[in-house]
């Protein structure tokens, strides 16, 4: 990769979301930013998407994986949001500030209504973050607003969310999957499965109709309280397989599609009909290994496990350059991300030997399990690290799940004790991801006192800059603990018809309110 095009990438992706470690001062200047302005013109035409997987459904506390989580945002609106450039702006909460160490006060939007009619209000923040918490509806990442110890209503258009501790990230995490706004009525009336399938947002796009594994349509929220989107439908149709999807957006079938393959994108960038970007995502890709099952409760094992795999050459033989290496689970573009701590060399001989000491001259066997169908592309790099963890003596079984397979085996924690895995790290605040990675469940089992401790004391810092510094002990301490084969962060890839005009987000949501027609 080019110099230029690092740099290229570098100001797209990561410098761009770094405004996210916000201090409380500048997270109360961000209240006071503008929202998009509302469209000139009524919605008009239409726009066919393929996508990698279809959502999974289209209730935000029970999704699996990211491939919802990036796409229902436009049913759905948080009280707050992101701009382009990775701002924290208002959304459903016009204004919010912090009243002590552990109250936040969120003044709300006047007039929002939800597709059905329904009136927005502080009803509707207490029931969404009630029923986010509560342990009877199961969410899926419930760790991600664990801090939250209740939400009060002050009037109508005004709730305190008291956390049980400091959380500096509260007003991000309202923008985020948890953080979308349900109407209590409607929830009532249709009841939890009905939801998954017939959501009713205040977002930019209704929900008209969705055949599962055919396709969906979106019509525009013409009542949006920003302003009516640009375009009047939208068609989404799931394509799991990447040269289908691909074929597809040369044939015009569909008009964007993501991911596409590393290999193609040369090839795809000759076509005078499309229009080919990427974008440095903060999407962190890692084998978990399960810290509880021998032998992976010898950190000499796992140790090894990182030594032994070749991490630069995959991303020269299957990315084409386009990523970056990693140490541990901290992205380049992090607060905090310290490059003294470096990563493990690739060293089979240092392998061999680490898996010797703990008692395993001769390997062991352990399954694998790895994906397709998803936001990126798992089940190659998986294949590449599996050759390589044989060549230092393990009988590795890889095993291939469609994602909306795998999804459910990871919530049931039935996964094997490796698994690959990326996690997009919108926040860009180390200790969201790690946190998620070793508090979340959903398969990862490490745990650790020490790191615990370490987290909560920079998460009861506001100021990033003290915050920063703190970090370079947890990357230390995460590297040699090695409970993941630490991996890389690969550029994400968008294909569009010249018809359209569309940016992609640094932090990976496709927000289509912006979504136009040229000419």
């Amino acid at each position: 990769m080019t110099s230029e095009h690092q740099r290229a990438r570098t100001s797209t992706g990561r410098a761009a979301l770094r405004a996210l470690g916000l201090t409380a001062a500048a997270l109360a200047l961000a209240a006071g930013a503008p929202v998009a302005a509302p469209a000139a013109a009524a919605p008009a035409g239409e726009v066919k998407i393929g996508l990698a997987a279809e959502p999974n459904t289209f209730d935000p506390h029970l999704t699996v994986g990211r491939n919802t989580q990036i796409f229902i945002v436009n049913v759905y609106d948080g009280l707050t949001a992101r701009d382009a450039q990775g701002h924290l702006v208002p959304a459903l909460a016009e204004s919010w500030k912090r009243l002590s160490p552990t109250t936040w006060q969120f003044a709300l939007r006047r007039g929002v209504k939800f597709h059905n009619g329904d009136d927005f209000n502080a009803d509707c923040v207490k029931f969404t973050l009630d029923r986010a918490t509560s342990p009877e509806t199961k969410a899926t990442i419930s760790s991600e607003l664990s801090t939250i110890a209740s939400t009060e209503i002050v009037d109508p258009f005004t709730v305190n969310v008291i956390t049980r501790t400091p959380d500096f990230l509260l007003p991000v995490r309202l923008g985020e999957l948890f953080g979308l706004m349900l109407s209590p009525k409607h929830t009532a009336a249709m009841g939890k499965e009905a939801i998954a399938t017939r959501p009713n947002g205040t977002g930019p796009f209704k929900l008209v109709t969705w055949s599962k594994n055919d396709q969906m349509v979106l019509e525009a929220n013409e009542g949006y309280w920003r302003g009516a989107p640009k375009v009047k439908k939208i068609v989404v149709r799931p394509i799991l397989e990447d040269a289908a999807r691909v074929a597809a957006l040369q044939a015009g079938e569909v008009d964007l599609i993501s991911p596409i393959p590393h290999a193609r994108i040369a090839e795809l960038k000759r076509s005078d009909k499309l229009v080919i970007k990427t974008i440095a995502a903060p999407r962190i890709f890692h084998v978990t290994i399960d810290v509880r099952r021998p032998p992976f409760d010898n950190v000499k094992v796992r140790q090894a496990l990182n030594h032994a795999v070749d991490v630069n050459a995959i991303l020269k033989s299957l990315y084409f350059g386009y990523g970056t290496r990693l140490a541990t689970v901290v992205d380049k573009g992090a607060l905090g991300y310290d490059p003294s701590v470096q990563p493990y060399p690739f060293d089979p001989g240092r392998a061999k030997a680490l898996l010797a000491e703990a008692g395993f001259p001769n390997g062991f066997e352990a399954e694998f399990d790895s994906f397709t169908g998803s936001i990126a592309d798992h089940a190659k790099p998986a294949e590449a690290i599996v050759g390589y963890l044989q060549k230092v003596g393990l009988k590795i079984k890889q095993n291939v799940f469609e994602f909306s397979a795998f999804g459910p085996r990871r919530v049931q924690n039935k996964t094997a004790p490796l698994f690959i895995y990326s996690i997009g790290n919108a926040y860009l605040e180390p200790s969201w991801v790690i946190r998620w990675l070793t508090q979340g469940g959903l398969g990862m089992h490490y745990k650790n006192a020490k790191l615990d401790e370490m987290l909560t004391r920079i998460e009861a810092t506001d100021d990033p800059k003290k915050r920063a510094p703190q970090y370079a002990d947890v990357q230390r301490l995460i590297k040699d603990e090695a409970p993941f084969i630490f991996l890389f962060q690969a550029d994400a890839v968008f294909g569009m018809s010249t018809r359209i005009d569309y940016t992609p987000r640094p932090d990976e949501t496709q927000w289509l309110y912006p979504l136009g027609l040229k000419g």
